[in-house]
């Protein structure tokens, strides 16, 4: 059942694992994840992935998974930036029921400015909106090293203006985390979650939760952060498949694809549990 983010999490218990996908059987396997443990799930698209991938082509058999699956699920189309309102467009007149603008690395008048346009746009389309605030460090859909420390941080003060001038659904939060799988164990900044949480009363969304300590995710559930993507340790679960030693003389392809999706599944469904801790 397809809906956006903002029923979603205004109903949610705890946290709802948002999995960024590159393809029908990741989808697949984090949808199917869901309905296990009846948690909804969000299926998002990076616009990293969109570009490569051709965003239009592969996007109908993935939001027919969401429409046919048997617990709410969400297609949101993910880290939209200022230059990329042509694609953001498209995800809306495609069917997506959640999309994310993220201008942080704008000045903070131009954040508001192109958010409340987004907002207005999506509304037409009953679709919600996510933003960011404070640039979130690494490259969303890479997966590549990155080091947290110097974060810069989500002020909790322009936070509020930020939800009050936009009227965001959700907002992704700068409090410690980074995009790829990191070099060092992050440091949260807990008690800056809820003091962003108790000051917008916005649910908040945590990127970059691979490697992140399971308690630490537990916590910031605690203090707040209703939405949490994952992606990076999806494509370490793939790599580890394929790096696989194989005979030779094996060529069943499906039966590979096969066991990706049972490692996908594995993966979402310890994800979906943890993060729904309340």
């Amino acid at each position: 059942m397809l809906i956006n983010c903002k029923e979603m999490l205004e109903k949610s218990r705890g946290a709802v694992a948002s999995f960024n996908c590159v393809d029908f059987e990741m989808a697949r396997a984090c949808l199917e994840a869901g309905e296990e443990a009846r948690r909804p799930v969000i299926i998002g698209i990076a616009v990293r992935h969109w570009k490569a991938l051709g965003g239009r082509l592969f996007i109908p058999s993935i939001r027919a998974l969401c429409v046919d699956a048997d617990i709410p699920a969400a297609l949101h189309l993910d880290h939209a930036g200022p230059a990329d309102l042509d694609i953001i467009d498209e995800a809306l007149d495609s069917g997506f029921s959640s999309v994310m603008i993220d201008a942080s690395r704008k000045h903070f008048t131009t954040n508001i400015e192109v958010t409340r346009g987004i907002v207005q746009r999506a509304r037409l389309f009953n679709a919600s909106v996510e933003a960011e605030l404070g640039p979130i460090l690494g490259d969303e859909g890479v997966a590549g090293l990155v080091n947290a420390e110097g974060a810069v941080y989500t002020d909790p003060r322009e936070a509020v203006q930020f939800c009050a001038d936009t009227g965001v659904d959700a907002l992704a939060v700068a409090v410690g985390t980074a995009h790829g799988l990191y070099t060092a164990e992050p440091k949260i900044r807990q008690e800056l979650i809820s003091q962003i949480a108790e000051a917008t009363g916005v649910p908040l969304v945590l990127h970059g939760a691979t490697g992140v300590p399971d308690e630490a995710i537990r916590e910031a559930v605690r203090r707040g952060v209703r939405k949490i993507n994952y992606f990076s340790g999806l494509l370490v679960d793939a790599m580890d498949v394929i790096r696989r030693e194989r005979n030779k003389d094996d060529n069943d392809y499906l039966g590979y694809r096969e066991e990706l999706r049972k490692a996908w599944k594995k993966r979402a469904r310890f994800l979906i549990d943890l993060y729904s801790y309340h």
